[in-house]
């Protein structure tokens, strides 16, 4: 029998096992001195196509596998959204394969919640608690029960709305905190996943957006930056940055600019101004925005040179020169990032940034930004619906959670109240492949296959032209005995049975899969669609041709953006706290990898640990050292951490970075660091709830012993301080 064959089947066979009763223990690992018979020869390696799910961008991966065993990840070459580039979360997934503290096998709770105490059972036991658990909110209009995932998207989306479907009073909340939804807050959100041409421009001009590290597309963004700078024998492209903090991305920029937190729209008002002073700007596109000239003028006319060093607390030099450029050089681009969104005012702030790019003509056009309508199902939610959730829970309207994807415990300050509220719920079931911060709340636990034994489809949220369907195989038998969080929804369908087992036949998330992904690619259609999907496995997934561009349907009112608040009193808490993603770490979801955590931090050059950025100017004035622990202190609460003292901020501001600190997640995650999203404060009077990053106050207390701070290198070796204009 064939490798692939021999998956296929038993991929099928798996959930009718379980429901049979007759599930046999997993094959035990045998040495090559006895060669299993499935055509594996010692020395031999193939090469498997699959897709990365360590962030939401679903870059395309070539694994080798050799003697049964995955030994190396690479980009894939022929994936249109990374074209064989890959970062190192992507190529650490090995690791997430043979991690030592994988949950091999289900498990009920024997002890207190949270004390990490369950006993092993059976499958076939497990399916049955799970059945029993789901049985008394089918076709019931309860809200007793809900679903907490990541956003999904593509096929298991879809099987996720046909299985909540029969469960018509479920909440589903599909939602993680670095989730893009600000975008849709801007006036291009609403078009589709955005692409930035940043390759084919001249001059970029990134508002908070750290695109080299996390934003949408790290790998996709990474490599056209590359070819910004390098790749046209005549032309090196010019980059400016303006944010509080000095970023890789920042450091990579010919100008950094340390705007205030949260007055980072006030150049894009000011370079819009001078669009409209000398002409520049594209009369078509505003008109398709339905904007006017006058209406424009209007808005911007304060906007000069000095009113924009005066809101930005930017050197005024800086920004005529940043001004004359972004007008002068085209095609411009401007890309609006996290460190903006994450602020009080950030749909206004939003919509200035995207007001510049419509008047640059920057909509579909190269060097610009390319929109694609997406036709795939999609799952997402709000933080408006997380805090509908939290209230369910908190008022006792809960009483089943079901968990897949998500680590809210972890990744949810305490002042969202989600930690208490989920306490509350009397039944919780995870589907996790670690005892992480949620799982280890749960009552039972179904593990699942790590993503290199797993089916499934990724479509990259941003950073391609047109609909592409990463897919997933597995590249290696299942290591311990793990069913896929898919697999478990269909053999839960035909446990219940009636109407969901009719509507959901399928005995295998592969066999689902086949059969939906055939509706949405045009070539499984037609002829043999096994033979076609096999061709398609092979080279990573569907790569449609390029989309028709989505066009500007709406413009939000233009209004100017309010100054940005901060949660806390200045006078009690007189430092801004800037908490961002990890560029090993991203969210925290990585954190379990040894390799990540050994990997130096690109600016502060540590690792192992988590730490405090502070100004050396601020730490002077507060008697802090380099490694010094210190108390960091909020309204929210506290936590300690030591301080790293570094120029790339403003004096004002000190940044953590976020995914250390867990209470689970293994031997190389548990009590590692702090988590710093302890110290966040809720913003009030929000006209939308969203988790503000950036908008809490801090104060910090020197506390004369040495923190647990280790380093690669001195961090000075990434900049030179005297260039920070700081």
């Amino acid at each position: 029998m064939k490798r692939r064959s021999f998956l296929q089947l038993s991929g099928m066979s798996l959930a009718t096992s379980m429901l049979a009763g007759c599930r046999k223990g997993n094959e035990k690992l045998l040495p090559f001195l006895v060669p299993p018979d499935d055509g594996i020869s010692p020395g031999t390696a193939n090469y498997y196509a699959s897709t990365c799910r360590q962030c939401p961008a679903g870059c395309g991966i070539l694994v080798r596998v050799s003697e049964g065993r995955a030994k190396k990840i690479e980009g894939n070459p022929r994936h249109p959204l990374n074209q064989g580039k890959l970062c190192a979360r992507g190529q650490a997934m090995l690791q997430e394969l043979y991690h030592p503290d994988r949950i091999k096998q289900p498990l009920a709770r024997s002890g207190p919640r949270g004390s990490g105490e369950y006993t092993p059972i059976s499958w076939d036991a497990a399916l049955q608690q799970l059945a029993e658990d789901l049985a008394p909110y089918r076709q019931s209009s309860s809200a007793g029960m809900a679903l907490l995932t990541a956003p999904l998207r593509g096929s298991m989306a879809t099987l996720t709305q046909d299985f909540l479907r029969h469960f018509p009073g479920a909440t589903h909340l599909a939602w993680e905190p670095l989730h893009p939804e600000w975008l849709a807050e801007g006036m291009l959100g609403e078009l589709g996943s955005p692409d930035y041409d940043i390759e084919n421009t001249q001059y970029l001009l990134s508002f908070g957006a750290d695109f080299l590290e996390s934003h949408l597309s790290p790998v996709r963004y990474g490599q056209g930056f590359g070819q910004f700078r390098q790749a046209r024998p005549t032309i090196r492209g010019r980059f400016s940055y303006i944010g509080p903090r000095l970023s890789m991305t920042a450091a990579s920029a010919d100008r950094w600019l340390p705007a205030k937190s949260g007055s980072e729209w006030a150049l894009a008002l000011g370079i819009a101004r001078r669009l409209l002073q000398t002409n520049r700007q594209d009369p078509a596109a505003m008109q398709a925005a339905g904007l006017s000239a006058a209406e424009i003028a209007n808005l911007v006319a304060a906007f000069d040179e000095a009113k924009v060093a005066e809101i930005t607390g930017v050197n005024l030099a800086d920004i005529r020169t940043t001004i004359d450029e972004a007008v002068s050089i085209s095609p411009a681009l401007a890309i609006v990032g996290e460190m903006v969104a994450w602020q009080s005012n950030a749909p206004a702030a939003i919509a200035a940034v995207e007001l510049l790019n419509v008047m640059l003509g920057n909509l579909n056009k190269a060097g610009g930004i390319y929109y694609s309508p997406t036709s795939s199902a999609q799952l997402s939610s709000g933080y408006g619906d997380l805090q509908r959730l939290i209230g369910q829970m908190e008022q006792g309207q809960l009483q089943l959670a079901l968990v897949y994807g998500s680590n809210p415990v972890y990744s949810l300050p305490p002042s969202s109240q989600f930690q208490q509220a989920f306490a509350k719920v009397p039944r919780i079931v995870s589907f996790a492949s670690f005892l992480d911060d949620t799982s280890r709340q749960a009552d039972l636990i179904l593990p699942g296959h790590s993503n290199l034994e797993s089916w499934g489809d990724i479509i990259p949220p941003a950073g391609v032209r047109s609909e592409v369907i990463g897919l997933m195989q597995p590249v290696v038998k299942p290591l311990h005995d793990t069913l896929a969080f898919p697999d478990l929804l269909l053999a839960a369908a035909k446990a219940l049975g009636g109407e969901l087992a009719q509507e959901l036949p399928q005995n295998s998330y592969l066999e689902y899969l086949e059969t939906d992904l055939t509706k949405r690619i045009p070539a499984l259609s037609t002829g043999d669609s096994r033979q076609q999907l096999d061709r398609l496995l092979q080279q990573g997934g569907w790569f449609g041709p390029e989309s028709e561009p989505a066009r500007l349907g709406r413009l939000m009112p233009a209004k100017l953006p309010d100054e940005a608040e901060f949660a806390g009193a200045a006078e009690q808490f007189p430092l801004q706290l800037q908490i961002y993603p990890s560029i090993n770490y991203y969210d925290g979801r990585s954190s379990h990898l040894p390799w990540l955590q050994q990997l130096p931090d690109p600016m502060s050059t540590a690792v192992w640990g988590s730490w405090l950025e502070i100004n050396p100017q601020t730490a002077a004035q507060l008697g802090i050292a380099q490694g010094e622990l210190v108390e960091v202190s909020s309204a929210a609460g506290s936590i300690q951490l030591p301080a790293v003292l570094y120029p790339g901020l403003r004096p004002e501001v000190v940044a953590c970075p976020l995914g250390q600190g867990h209470s689970g997640g293994g031997r190389y995650a548990e009590g590692r660091g702090t988590n710093p999203l302890q110290l966040l404060a809720q913003l009030e009077n929000l006209p939308q709830p969203r988790l503000n990053l950036g908008a809490t106050r801090v104060r910090i207390k020197p506390l004369a012993q040495a923190g647990a701070l280790a380093t690669s290198g001195h961090p000075e070796g990434s900049y030179r301080r005297e260039l920070l204009g700081l």
